[in-house]
């Protein structure tokens, strides 16, 4: 059998795979459209759940690949060209899966739609899907002027600018949506605003390395020096922004330490609900400071594996640091709903959340597969 035949049978293979998962998730779907919301393990105090804990790490995760983008479609920085169409791509189709998730969370897609039609501009949950839903379509604009080779006309740059700028503001107006809570002590406050901004940052940046290699391992392709050398430079972003999270991260933990307000105290015991050692919990260790010391020692972070490692882990920890954060701002009941729950509510996610996360990563997935195969996302300008 010639390796050509196994390449098609393996990816008939891997679109059957996702199709499947896809089918199932709309099946679930068409459940929660005609059931409701109570098939989520949600109730009156915790009305967050895994879907948008998804949706949270979806949507930042966009914003960093955008801003990733920006670099040579903003700053001109000529180097990183040959990435630039891909990055704006899986940027495209991580929104897009991002959509997927909040359309199901709320019960109904066309939810969506009413909440833009019907402004509020006093909320930022509105502003947090406009400013997503104009970057989704300034993003789609730009793939397309890059796809017929427009790469440096004044429309191609204003495009890439107001994407850069959405890019940035989207992940703050999702960090204020819990800053300004002031009910709930774990969200309230400027820093959530400026976490998001970090996070986004890091979660793009993990993707981005983790893709460049599964792509080059499946498609046997060895990257030319160039390339190499722009995901050296990523990977040193990266490591930045790792470092700059940790730094956020050890000064939550010092400020939850140091109190005795029963909602921070309340955190911990979720911050923990995956295990820990000390003050530190697992998503922690595994999903920041063992990614940090593998990049930090240069001998381990020029091993594509060990960037493989690194991203996928830092991937794993930052989606569990947001359910971390979104349950634990709400599992302590305030006002008339602490008379009649007890004083902790626990959570875990239903079947049917499950299966929200599976159709919204499958649906970025496959994306991302025909993408590769019929957007020539390699072209860069002569």
């Amino acid at each position: 059998m010639s390796r050509t035949t196994v390449s098609k049978g393996l990816y008939g293979a891997w679109l059957g795979l996702l199709g499947l998962i896809i089918v199932a998730g709309l099946v679930a779907g068409i459940q929660l459209f005609t059931k409701g919301h109570y098939l989520f393990n949600t109730n009156d105090v915790i009305l967050w759940s895994l879907p948008l804990g998804v949706y949270i790490f979806l949507a930042l995760t966009s914003s960093g690949l955008t801003i990733l983008a920006s670099i040579p479609l903003v700053f001109e920085v000529r180097k990183y060209e040959p990435i630039a169409k891909r990055l704006v791509f899986l940027a495209i189709a991580t929104l897009l899966g991002a959509f997927v998730s909040i359309g199901l969370e709320l019960g109904n897609v066309f939810h969506m739609i009413y909440i833009m039609l019907s402004p509020n501009l006093s909320s930022p949950i509105w502003w947090m899907g406009f400013i997503y839903s104009v970057e989704l379509v300034i993003l789609i604009a730009k793939l397309w002027r890059l796809h017929i080779g427009d790469w440096h006309s004044s429309l191609s740059r204003l495009l890439a600018i107001v994407s850069l700028i959405a890019a940035i503001v989207a992940p703050l107006m999702i960090g204020s949506i819990f800053g300004l809570t002031e009910s709930r002590v774990t969200y309230f406050g400027p820093v959530m605003s400026i976490y998001c901004l970090l996070m986004a940052l890091l979660s793009g940046t993990a993707l981005c390395l983790l893709y460049h290699f599964i792509h080059s391992t499946v498609t046997g392709s060895d990257a030319s020096e160039v390339t190499r050398g722009i995901y050296d430079d990523f990977t040193r972003i990266f490591s930045f922004a790792l470092g700059t999270v940790i730094v956020f991260t050890l000064l939550k933990i010092a400020i939850e330490s140091a109190t005795v307000v029963p909602d921070f105290l309340n955190y911990r015991q979720y911050a923990q609900i995956l295990g820990g050692i000390g003050k530190f919990n697992t998503e922690v260790i595994l999903g920041l400071i063992l990614p940090f010391i593998l990049m930090a020692i240069p001998s381990i972070r020029s091993v594509p594996t060990a960037r493989l490692i690194a991203a996928g882990l830092t991937l794993v920890g930052t989606l569990a640091m947001h359910m971390e954060i979104l349950l634990a701002g709400q599992s302590r009941p305030v006002g008339p709903k602490a008379e009649q729950y007890p004083e902790v509510i626990a959570y875990a996610p239903s079947g049917y959340e499950w299966m929200v996360l599976l159709l919204s990563v499958a649906v970025v997935l496959l994306l991302y597969t025909l993408g590769e195969r019929y957007l020539k996302l390699e072209t860069a300008p002569e």
